[in-house]
């Protein structure tokens, strides 16, 4: 499904917005403002040492594995470059001792504060992390949480630094688990009609308004939930990088209050658009969100009676290999209610 250029041509300009975009209200697509560069917290030292340093840790004994606390309290020992340096913020560390190989993804998406983390292997030296990660897309409130997926190879110890952004500090949530299929489809789910990345210049499938002419992949309304999945991803073409986009239609016999979850194995956005007018009058989501990968996007709208789309795409137009899956699920998409015939002197009956 061909989605549009960084440099938008015309139309859809604000569905193709770049990367790091706050979840808006219906309607509104503006881009995320310039991070905040005053402090929002101020670090304290209170003696604990557990945590406070790689020479004395907490200990994560076995994957998946779940932690929060207050970063606030302890010392600045560390700091990477990713892209930010310069971080005053107070660090807590864990350390893994690896038993199988495989690629681990560590989550801070549920924290309070502007986070960043990175991650030594078997020792500390500095600028020498083996992966680092400050702001990732869909991830918590504006995408300024932390998330990274890095090798972790059995026999090593790894070191995890929970850090922040400047000298922020705060309660944070981290989630450590080896990688796996996070995307699932369901039986019985519908499928997308189109293959993996297709050329943009011969989508005939569910190109949605990004088509001519636009195509897309209609659902049927059920009582039941409805599932279904598809693959995605970003190439470049052109000179220009792409996303791989598809688009859903639905027709709400009536006024529905509409779920509309995804979850996928990339940085995933999910948005309703307004198709009563049709194409020519899309310029924007009508709302959307974005997750981090593994993380479950989800939007709740009573839209009006009409034809509405559903899109599905990347957050970034770079990094997502293509056929890359993802799954949905739409509630609140029912048949219309049939109006049985009934004869004048039948319904003076039934109020006798």
């Amino acid at each position: 499904m061909r989605t549009l250029a960084i440099a938008c041509l015309t139309g859809l300009f604000l569905l193709c917005a770049a990367a790091s975009v706050a979840t808006p209200t219906p309607g509104n697509s503006a881009e995320v403002p310039d991070k905040d560069s005053q402090p929002t917290g101020v670090p304290t030292y209170e003696g604990r040492l557990e945590g406070d340093t790689i020479e004395d840790p907490f200990v994560i004994d076995d994957l998946p594995f779940g932690s929060s606390g207050d970063t606030c309290p302890f010392a600045n020992d560390y700091d990477a470059c990713c892209p930010y340096t310069g971080s005053t913020s107070p660090d807590i560390v864990y350390s893994y001792q690896c038993q199988y190989t495989s690629p681990v993804i560590i989550d801070l998406c549920a924290s309070q504060y502007d986070t960043k983390v990175f991650v030594y292997e078997n020792e500390y030296v500095h600028g020498n992390h083996i992966a680092c990660n400050d702001d990732y897309p869909g991830c918590g409130p504006n995408g300024y949480r932390s998330w990274l997926m890095v090798e972790f190879y059995a026999g090593n110890t790894y070191y995890i630094v929970v850090d922040g952004y400047g000298s922020d500090c705060g309660v944070y949530e981290l989630y450590v688990q080896n990688f796996v299929h996070c995307a699932p489809c369901p039986g019985g789910a519908f499928i997308e009609s189109e293959p993996p990345c297709i050329d943009p210049e011969n989508d005939v499938h569910n190109g949605g308004c990004n088509s001519d002419p636009p195509v897309f992949d209609y659902l049927e309304p059920s009582e039941d939930a409805i599932d279904f999945c598809g693959t995605s991803g970003t190439y470049t073409q052109s000179r220009s990088n792409w996303r791989d986009t598809d688009w859903f239609q639905i027709d709400l016999a009536c006024e529905s209050e509409i779920t509309f979850r995804g979850v996928a194995q990339f940085s995933l956005r999910i948005g309703f658009i307004d198709g009563r007018e049709g194409c020519e009058d899309v310029s924007a989501f009508y709302s959307y969100t974005d997750a981090a990968p593994c993380n479950e996007a989800e939007l709740i709208e009573v839209l009006p009676a009409g034809i509405w789309w559903l899109w599905v795409g990347p957050v970034d137009f770079a990094g997502v290999p293509c056929g890359e899956p993802y799954a949905c699920e739409l509630t609140g998409y029912t048949p219309a209610t049939p109006v049985e015939n009934i004869s004048w002197s039948t319904l003076k009956a039934l109020h006798r």
